[in-house]
């Protein structure tokens, strides 16, 4: 009697299962009735608002303590896309967003830290080197021969001249060339 207990139920399973399969099939058929295959598929409409595209700029501006900064630039993941401002603000926590846009997205970071916009230049090889201070890394061998200075600028090249800041490195470059 037991077995046929057993039975009767593993029947009962299997007809609820065919039967659940058979309703999900015809109603799957129904819903595509009125689908025009073949039509331009419709895109998913963006959020009302300012979202991240494809050509959004993301700005990543370093604040360092010794009042310099460094500005990364990129584009955003695919993923990002349609992302608004607090699903960007969430995956940037340790970040602090300071402009948002769908053309624009500015994040800043305070640094408790040196840049490394310090260097020194010397000559190396007959040209004009420069070297972070840090570290004395050789960062570049400019075109412009030591030979090509006046007398007073040889002198200070011997010493080494330390200039600050990236802007401050590339004014004083090109002044050496004219």
């Amino acid at each position: 009697m037991r077995g046929i207990k057993i039975c009767f139920i593993m029947l009962m399973g299997i007809g609820a299962a065919a039967l659940g399969g058979w309703l999900g099939y015809v109603n799957t058929l129904k819903g595509e009735e009125n689908i025009a295959y073949g039509s331009p598929a419709l895109a998913a409409e963006a959020p009302k608002g300012e979202t991240v595209g494809e050509n959004t700029v993301m700005e990543f501006v370093y604040n360092y303590n010794d009042g310099f900064s460094e500005t990364i630039e990129r584009l955003p993941q695919y993923y990002m896309y349609g992302w608004d401002r607090e699903d960007v603000a969430q995956a940037y926590d340790t970040w602090q967003m300071t402009s948002f846009s769908d053309k624009r997205i500015v994040f800043n970071k305070n640094m408790d830290c040196r840049s490394s916009q310090h260097y020194t230049l010397r000559e190396k090889d007959g040209y004009v080197a420069v070297y972070y201070k840090e570290s004395d890394a050789l960062k570049e061998i400019t075109s412009t021969p030591v030979a090509s200075l006046s007398a007073a600028d040889k002198k200070l090249f011997e010493q080494g001249v330390d200039i600050d800041g990236e802007l401050n490195l590339m004014r004083y470059l090109e002044s050496l060339e004219t």
